[in-house]
């Protein structure tokens, strides 16, 4: 379990901050598939936190599939990483990665407004402020970007449509998807590529589709054009 004092992490809920620490841990492979997480009585110790937080935490991680809770029994990671995809990050190419966006964002948004429910408005918000305070940290803001997708993701309640994106994450995770962004992505860029989320959020919280597809376009319009002159 990673020391608390030494993650740096954005100013949201406590019980949010918790679960992007043990998302972390879970896609690092620091528990393994199938493995127990601890208790929430050592969790809450390791983390100073109350029980109603690692318990809100622990609930968010169910939703996104990544562990199952069994009564009596404890917590067990539920993630295990295909080996294929190391396989596909390599041989996929950034613009191959938004041709691939482009094919399945505009349909996640649809899902997602049909079955979000009010908790993943909050979660989006929370990740969207988190957003505004990292416009000078390149490696934060691409961590909290692929986060705010993943949750739009996890809001279509479809658990094909959820692994599908954790793939896509992963791909735009490797160093070739990296060292081109450390190219385009400027402190204005940012700021921009943040509005792009903010705007995205309020369509899908006034649940206006047609609105809310065409923000996506046009925002993974944008990112394709700055792949095209990183590349």
């Amino acid at each position: 379990m990673s020391d608390p004092q030494t993650v740096e992490l954005p100013s949201t809920s406590q019980a949010e901050k918790l679960a992007h620490i043990l998302r972390q841990e879970i896609y690092g492979a620091h528990y393994s598939s199938g493995q127990r997480l601890p208790s929430e009585r050592q969790l809450a110790e390791g983390f100073s936190a109350s029980r109603a937080t690692v318990r809100e935490a622990l609930q968010s991680l169910e939703r996104s599939n990544l562990v199952v809770r069994r009564r009596g029994s404890g917590t067990y990671v539920a993630y295990a990483p295909p080996h294929i995809e190391e396989d596909v990050a390599e041989i996929t190419s950034p613009l191959q990665m938004i041709e691939v966006r482009f094919a399945i964002e505009p349909q996640m948004v649809r899902l997602a407004i049909m079955r979000m429910a009010a908790r993943d408005i909050v979660e989006l918000g929370d990740l969207l402020d988190a957003l505004d305070d990292v416009s000078r940290d390149k490696d934060l803001f691409t961590s909290l970007d692929q986060q705010f997708h993943m949750k739009i993701a996890e809001a279509t309640q479809n658990p094909l449509m959820i692994d599908i994106y954790r793939r896509v994450n992963h791909v735009r995770g490797h160093d070739q998807w990296k060292i081109i962004k450390n190219q385009t992505l400027t402190e204005d860029r940012i700021a921009e590529y943040n509005g792009h989320h903010r705007e995205i959020l309020e369509a899908l919280q006034a649940r206006d589709t047609e609105r809310t597809v065409a923000l996506v376009n046009n925002h993974l319009d944008e990112a394709r054009n700055d792949l095209m002159r990183g590349v």
